[in-house]
């Protein structure tokens, strides 16, 4: 039963990341138009290119995210590991340099700004930090910190599952719920998943096996 049940929280898990990551892409569609974006600035040359810089190389990150934790793929084809890794870090870095643009465009003001500006940024530090380790050699450092830096690719998750909560079952307002949303769909990843790297490294129990670069 626990068996089952690990099986059918991970299916649901890849059920929502990729469902996000599709839902991101359809911005690309032609004539498509998301309701998110009628009260963006979409005349602003700068915003649409640091905007769909960000989503769509977003999605790629948060897509790429199950297979580079597949420790299949890393002990079986370890140089695919690697070319999506390098695909990863690029896209977040990228990607992360243009959310921090556009986070000052935030509709509900500074609150949410700062807000998605400190995701981006700790999107990018975790990213940066786990890139080093790897060429420095430091696997298990480099495990550690990919860890943190998905976290803060899975907020786009985390994001579209609390702010239809905050809007539907606690009826806030839009702009109160997503200042709050701002900060909510990030921290609590960090802080979980820092939890349990350090109950993993109390049980001296390996993070991952296998290699990556």
């Amino acid at each position: 039963m626990k068996t089952l049940l690990n099986r059918v929280g991970t299916g649901f898990g890849y059920f929502l990341i990729f469902g996000v990551a599709l839902y991101a892409l359809s911005y690309f569609l032609p004539g498509y138009q998301p309701g998110f974006l009628n009260n963006k600035p979409l005349g602003n040359l700068f915003w649409r290119s640091v905007f769909f810089t960000h989503v769509g190389l977003g999605a790629v990150a948060l897509g790429l995210g199950p297979f580079q934790f597949s420790r299949q793929l890393r002990q079986r084809r370890v140089g695919l590991h690697r070319r999506l890794g390098k695909i990863y870090v690029f896209s977040i870095l990228v990607g992360s340099t243009a959310a921090f643009c556009t986070a000052w465009f935030a509709d509900t003001g500074w609150v949410a700004a700062v807000g998605f500006a400190g995701l981006a940024t700790a999107w990018f530090y975790t990213t940066f930090r786990a890139y080093r380790a790897i060429r420095r050699g430091q696997i298990r450092s480099h495990q550690e910190w990919m860890f943190r830096s998905y976290a803060a690719t899975l907020s786009a998750v985390t994001l579209r599952i609390i702010l239809p909560l905050e809007l539907a079952a606690f009826q806030l307002p839009f702009s109160v719920a997503y200042p709050i949303v701002a900060w909510m769909c990030w921290v609590p990843n960090l802080i979980f998943v820092e939890w349990w790297i350090l109950r993993k490294n109390r049980s001296h129990t390996p993070v991952l096996s296998g290699t990556a670069e």
